[in-house]
């Protein structure tokens, strides 16, 4: 079902792109000399390359300015995989530059995903951190809860406390968490 959304949200915002962009007058032209070869060099002479993947499109989460929530934005990605999503969440600030994907898991719903290092500080700022990687971990793989690790033990800090059965849920209030 979020796929769909994901995919219904990326076409409609394809559609509207396209109403809005700015069209060329038209102009009373002759037709060109067939023995001439004319080239503009613009987007119109450029063909789809059928070699080229295609993307996905994905959701990613992140702390909105002023630090009371999150944004989530769309994005996207060669291939969907766990690697992908943390390089997007250091891209968008969440994590920390050279944070790896030391393993992920999912079964019947259920994530589990531990990561070399997470920005743990003791402030509010950590569950904001968790709840952008979980928010995009369980939306974008259709999870139903997500397990964060850190070098294979639970994050804890002076504002978070994870036991072993402690497990993210897809925040639905992410944009003000008090």
């Amino acid at each position: 079902m979020r796929k769909f959304i994901v995919m219904l949200m990326s076409v409609i915002m394809m559609m509207s792109l396209a109403a809005c962009t700015p069209t060329q007058p038209k102009m009373e032209t002759t037709a060109p000399d067939p023995q001439v070869e004319t080239s503009t060099g613009g987007a119109s002479d450029k063909v789809p390359d059928p070699n080229v993947e295609p993307m996905e499109i994905i959701s990613i989460y992140s702390q909105n300015e002023d630090g009371s929530g999150l944004n989530q934005a769309m994005d996207a990605v060669d291939k969907l995989t766990a690697e992908a999503l943390v390089e997007k969440l250091v891209e968008y600030g969440v994590l920390e530059k050279g944070t790896k994907v030391l393993k992920f898991d999912s079964k019947d719903g259920t994530g589990t995903l531990d990561l070399s290092k997470a920005p743990v500080k003791g402030t509010k700022g950590d569950l904001i951190m968790l709840t952008a990687v979980g928010n995009t971990f369980i939306e974008n793989f259709e999870l139903d809860k997500l397990k964060v690790l850190v070098n294979g033990k639970d994050i804890t800090s002076d504002t978070v406390k994870q036991g072993d059965k402690d497990y993210l849920e897809y925040v639905k209030d992410y944009k003000k968490m008090g």
